[in-house]
């Protein structure tokens, strides 16, 4: 089995615990080799991190985090400040990831692997580019992702990639020429990019494989009427299935959730799982991180702790739904156009 991971050096006890579920919930795996994309991390926390792989008899290895806007000559923007553009590795994984390695996993750093991955791993995806979970897309984000039919737009949190079909397709030339054509924009970054180039050519998995925060915050129903979502794969059952046993949890931000696991005084509903395996790692008795201070983000969710929450879920839909695509469409095409005209 391989895995990667990516991260910078402040994410590192974020990554290693999710490293620490991986290995200790897949013991009866023959191989785990651990490919880690790294930013900047310490020799410190780069000690830590292969102490844990060791004490599971794994493999790690660590790779520099290549300047992918330098040698495509153009700038990959992020859509959000906040996010260093990482997952942009992810299209250009065959460029540095040997040719007898035929398949690997792709996981966030804020994911936790609560259950044997085995089954997932092993999957006959011998005719799809990759398989991933359906991320309850509406039809107004849809087209600004660049969808252009029925096909399942997957969130990029965790990705079982067919890299020997991406190999003999040569995909890298489709990725590069979507970049140029776009001028390094995208929403959602790499995730867009790669949905719609393999729109209708993808492996949809079940929702346990990749349970994001929204399914922890909200019933089925309620989450129907907050996303509205475009053809969703998944019924109320299969939807109840992943949120009481999930295989891989995976920690999205929320706008009405204030701090994530590893920050002090977390609200997420899920959050013990992820200090379960926290207190296993070389960090257990380093202190979760300070809250950054941000006074909207905070506010929004100061306020859905206090209105009703079907008014919330209103509230909610009406700025998803229809403001905020419009606000997404209108950066997009004034970034876009001022690129192609510098």
């Amino acid at each position: 089995m391989y895995v990667i991971y990516h991260s910078s050096d402040s994410f590192s006890a974020v990554t290693g615990t999710s490293i620490i579920s991986l290995l200790e919930n897949n013991k009866g795996a023959d191989q785990i080799h651990i490919l880690y994309i790294e930013k900047e991390i310490s020799e410190d926390n780069k000690g830590k991190l292969k102490s844990i792989v060791d004490k599971y008899g794994r493999e790690l290895e660590f790779m520099k985090m290549p300047d992918w806007s330098g040698e495509l000559g153009t700038m990959l923007h992020t859509s959000k400040s906040d996010w260093l553009g990482f997952g942009y590795n992810r299209l250009f994984l065959t460029k540095y990831i040997p040719d007898n390695i035929d398949r690997v996993l792709y996981l966030d750093s804020d994911t936790i692997i609560e259950r044997s991955i085995e089954e997932l791993w092993n999957i006959n995806m011998n005719n799809y580019y990759f398989a991933g979970v359906d991320d309850c897309l509406s039809r107004s984000y849809r087209r600004i992702c660049g969808l252009k039919g029925n096909g399942v737009y997957c969130n990029a949190g965790m990705l079982l990639i067919n890299l020997k079909k991406w190999r003999e397709d040569q995909v890298i030339e489709s990725f590069i020429n979507t970049i140029y054509q776009n001028n390094g924009y995208f929403i959602f970054n790499e995730q867009s990019i790669i949905n719609s180039v393999f729109e209708g050519e993808i492996y949809v998995l079940p929702l346990y494989y990749n349970v994001y925060s929204l399914v922890f915050k909200f019933e089925y129903q309620e989450l129907m009427k907050l996303r509205k979502p475009y053809r969703y794969t998944y019924d109320e059952e299969l939807y109840n299935e992943a949120r009481n046993n999930p295989a891989i949890t995976h920690y999205t931000g929320l706008f009405c959730i204030k701090h994530r696991p590893w920050i002090k005084n977390s609200d997420h509903p899920h959050k013990q799982a992820f200090l379960n395996y926290y207190r296993l790692t070389p960090w257990n008795e380093t202190p979760l991180m300070e809250a950054r201070k941000n006074f909207f983000s905070n506010a929004v969710a100061f306020l859905c702790d206090y209105t009703p929450k079907v008014l919330m879920i209103k509230i909610a839909n009406l700025v998803y739904y229809y403001i905020r695509p419009l606000a997404f469409k209108r950066r997009m095409k004034k970034h876009r156009r001022n690129r192609k005209n510098a």
